[in-house]
């Protein structure tokens, strides 16, 4: 089977949806014998140009970059994305395309229409369901209708979810709908005994990641407990407002920013923390979550979309209330003091995602939906 892979981001860009595209295309080809092109976008970020097209592909899976190379934000390069796989998509027999997030959904329907080509479209979440810590810009109400269209508006012959909450919304506007979490190479972590005593975040520093509530609630369990520490891992646009409100609120000492890190130290950032905290207003399925589980970390989290029908409270992590600072610095809190009872937490989550969240299960099931529609 020959698929094509639609995705907006791509390295240096990180996040759920470039791991979740690439690991998934390595588990197609691997055990269903699937060809796999993946079109994504030429980028630049601090000078650096990242347009080769070598990075994470195999002989089974190809990666194509493509032109205009500029940063990721450029409303150039975004516009023009939605154009710039036609020609390829067009070009090529392919049994499947595949888009992924919103922009690749134009070139999807698109190819699909021109070629007659089965079109499945991965959701990695979406702002059509609530409007808790979503884009308050003047331009918000034209995104939420392009939104829609693309996610809504458009035909599809699958649509796949990655989590559960959005099933229902997406089944009233297509006719086949899957929920298929995401996965974790849970062998490329490790479990590690001597841990600091360091909160860990790791994610992008955007505002629906909700870094700067963490921030404060830690200043507030800093009071109490000195020796505490929080690592902030990841680069976004809000950094240098973060960095700012550490030092108003004393606390810069106890905080470090790391930016971006490598593949190679994420699995060290994980298995030397106490605890991952996710402070996020929403998520589709994080994949930080799975990462963090993969090597035996226990979890706070805030009990929202995405994340609340995945953290078995007490049990893999610790749900908080949402949109409370308060919840938050209490959660960190009782990590502290209960050091036996988070760790148990760890190493449940660990074992949970051994039987339940490989990338070769993912694989198998969007497999089969692949079937389903050719």
């Amino acid at each position: 089977m020959k698929v094509a892979m639609v995705i907006d981001d791509w390295w240096p860009e990180t996040g759920g949806g470039p791991v979740h595209v690439r690991e998934l295309s390595r588990s197609l080809s691997k055990y269903y014998n699937c060809e796999v092109d993946i079109y994504t976008r030429a980028l630049k970020k601090d000078g650096e140009r990242y347009d080769t097209n070598k990075e994470y592909q195999s002989e089974d899976v190809r990666i194509h970059r493509l032109s205009p190379c500029t940063e990721y934000w450029n409303p150039i390069g975004r516009i023009t994305s939605m154009a710039t796989p036609l020609p390829s998509l067009l070009s090529n027999d392919y049994d499947i395309i595949h888009g992924h997030t919103f922009l690749p959904a134009v070139p999807t329907r698109l190819a699909g229409i021109a070629t007659r080509t089965p079109t499945v479209f991965t959701i990695h979440g979406t702002a059509l369901t609530t409007g808790v810590g979503r884009d308050n810009s003047a331009l918000s109400g034209i995104k939420r209708l392009i939104e829609k269209q693309f996610v809504l508006g458009f035909d599809y012959d699958s649509v796949i979810s990655v989590n559960n909450e959005h099933v229902g919304l997406l089944s009233d506007h297509h006719p086949s709908v899957h929920a298929i979490p995401n996965g974790v190479d849970y062998e490329w972590f490790s479990v590690d005994s001597n841990r600091t005593d360091d909160f860990l975040y790791l994610g992008r520093l955007t505002a629906r990641k909700q870094v700067s509530d963490l921030i404060q609630a830690f200043a507030d369990v800093n009071n109490d407990y000195p020796h505490a520490n929080l690592r902030i891992v990841g680069e976004g646009p809000k950094r240098e407002d973060l960095e700012r409100q550490t030092k108003s609120l004393g606390i810069e000492e106890s905080v470090s920013f790391e930016g971006r890190v490598s593949d190679e130290e994420v699995p060290h950032h994980y298995a030397s923390a106490k605890m991952f905290v996710l402070p996020s207003a929403w998520e589709g399925h994080p994949l930080t979550l799975l990462e963090a589980w993969a090597a035996g970390t226990p979890v706070i989290a805030r009990a929202v979309e995405g994340v609340e029908e995945f953290v078995d409270h007490g049990e893999t992590g610790q749900l908080v209330a949402p949109d409370s600072i308060e919840a938050l610095s209490d959660g960190m809190r009782f990590a502290i003091e209960n050091p036996d009872r988070t760790r148990a937490w760890g190493e449940t989550a660990r074992d949970l995602v051994e039987k339940e969240y490989s990338w070769e299960g993912v694989a198998e099931r969007t497999h089969e939906v692949y079937q389903d529609v050719t």
